[in-house]
């Protein structure tokens, strides 16, 4: 395949498009992020990234607590719109309609089929953000988004953010994780020089 070298851009994309949840003056607030990932499964740790200057990053740092909402494609404009205003003029708890787990100072927002509740672990600034590393201290899932015993992507249906400045749809189904690994692994010589333990496989390199 031919390459071009482009200017130097963080293309780690699509990722999902998330709103961080924070109560700043008594008042629930929401910032959209295209900035969240996980750090670590157990414990579960992960982190959001967001521009200092951002109301909502006030509240995080007086609590040193926030929420992490999964939106589905449904949500697509509430979502952007929460991107676009700022909570120091607009009450974002009006958009949404929020609950809470067993921690009052971390609101959640009841539309979204996942919610993440944090308490922050540390803060790292990298020039204009800071990122809130925290740890998971409480699951919220919507009923209906089970298939049998397992989540379901497709009914969760996150809303998908890209580089292009859209928003997007999961796709479907390619593979299957540290399984279809393996039908390589049968028909390759050089992989059997390094066989891991399957039991291992989560946290593979």
């Amino acid at each position: 395949m031919n390459k071009i070298q482009i200017d130097n851009l963080p293309l780690i994309y699509p990722l999902p498009a998330v709103l961080m949840g924070t109560m700043v003056n008594g008042v629930a607030n929401y910032t959209t992020l295209g900035n969240c990932g996980i750090m670590s499964v157990e414990p579960p740790v992960i982190y959001v990234s967001s521009d200092k200057r951002h109301h909502g990053n006030t509240g995080v740092r007086n609590s040193q607590r926030f929420s992490v909402n999964i939106p589905s494609t449904s949500m697509a404009v509430k979502t952007d719109y929460c991107g676009i205003v700022s909570g120091l003029s607009v009450d974002k708890s009006r958009v949404f309609e929020t609950f809470f787990g067993g921690h009052a100072a971390i609101p959640m927002i009841r539309e979204c089929p996942v919610n993440l509740a944090c308490e922050v672990i540390t803060v790292v600034t990298v020039f204009n953000m800071e990122v809130f590393i925290g740890k998971v201290i409480e699951t919220h899932v919507d009923r209906d988004c089970f298939s049998g015993k397992w989540l379901d992507t497709k009914k969760i249906d996150p809303l998908i953010y890209c580089m292009d400045n859209r928003y997007w749809s999961i796709g479907c189904e390619v593979g299957r994780g540290f399984e279809d690994g393996k039908k390589y692994r049968e028909s390759s010589p050089q992989s059997e020089r390094h066989q891991p333990d399957s039991s291992d496989a989560p946290y593979r390199k």
